[in-house]
């Protein structure tokens, strides 16, 4: 076999195989794929790779960080005989607005998202990645009087055991954190998701939550089950970014 010269196609074969991986166990469930034939395997070639594909997305981003850091070099605001790093920053945005077209301006969209995400955050953008929808709950308290709800936790979601990811306990955020750049949506609840909500409600934060409404805050607790899924900005995002459709 001819020794491929170019190492960025190597990088994309990593990419692509940790693509393949990503998708099946997030189909299987990282659970349950340790318990089928060759998935323990699997688990640890799937990490490899992801260290393999984070270290590439390190090092671009990087290089991106210094062409732009260069951009501004070339160009700084000046304020009392300072270079304004801020100022220049925002200046070279709004020359680049004038210069970038449609595709042009997505491709820095969806990079300033990848470069806020945790690998957790990847995960469950993973799972979603296929179309399935996750039972969410919020935990809210209400006193014995009535009165309005008071939400102690929020974003409570099975996306992440699903997802298979490193901490449980904050999927609430990592759920909000998605939510927040509009990658993810909530809905109404799915009655077909029933098995879901059950065992969502058995888990730790979400015990947790509903034991300081009713010891601390002296509440009645409620649980308002919801769902969660890609939103449309979410599918052009993954579509743009999916390590299975590098190359």
């Amino acid at each position: 076999m001819a020794e491929e010269r170019d190492p960025v196609d190597r990088v994309d074969r990593v990419v692509a195989q940790a693509g393949r991986m990503a998708g099946w166990l997030a189909r299987t469930s990282w659970q349950a794929a340790s318990r089928l034939p060759g998935g323990e395997a699997a688990q640890r070639q799937f990490r490899k790779a992801e260290k393999a594909v984070l270290d590439e997305v390190r090092r671009r981003l990087d290089a991106e960080e210094t062409f732009t850091e260069r951009l501004i070099g070339e160009s700084p605001a000046v304020v009392d005989g300072h270079v304004d790093a801020v100022r220049s920053a925002m200046a070279e945005l709004l020359r680049l607005s004038t210069e970038l077209d449609r595709r042009t301006g997505r491709e820095h969209l969806f990079l300033s998202i990848v470069r806020q995400l945790v690998p957790d955050e990847a995960r469950i953008l993973a799972a979603l990645s296929d179309g399935s929808v996750y039972a969410l709950v919020h935990v809210a308290g209400r006193s014995a009087l009535g009165g309005p709800q008071r939400i102690v936790l929020r974003n409570a979601s099975s996306v992440g055991r699903a997802a298979g990811v490193m901490l449980p306990d904050l999927v609430p955020n990592y759920v909000t954190r998605l939510e927040s750049l509009g990658v993810v949506e909530v809905g109404p609840e799915d009655p077909a998701l029933g098995v879901q909500y059950d065992i969502l409600l058995t888990e730790d934060r979400v015990r947790a939550a509903e034991e300081e409404v009713r010891t601390v805050r002296k509440l009645t607790p409620r649980y308002a089950r919801r769902t969660l899924r890609l939103s449309t900005l979410g599918e052009q995002f993954w579509a743009a970014v999916d390590p299975a459709r590098a190359g």
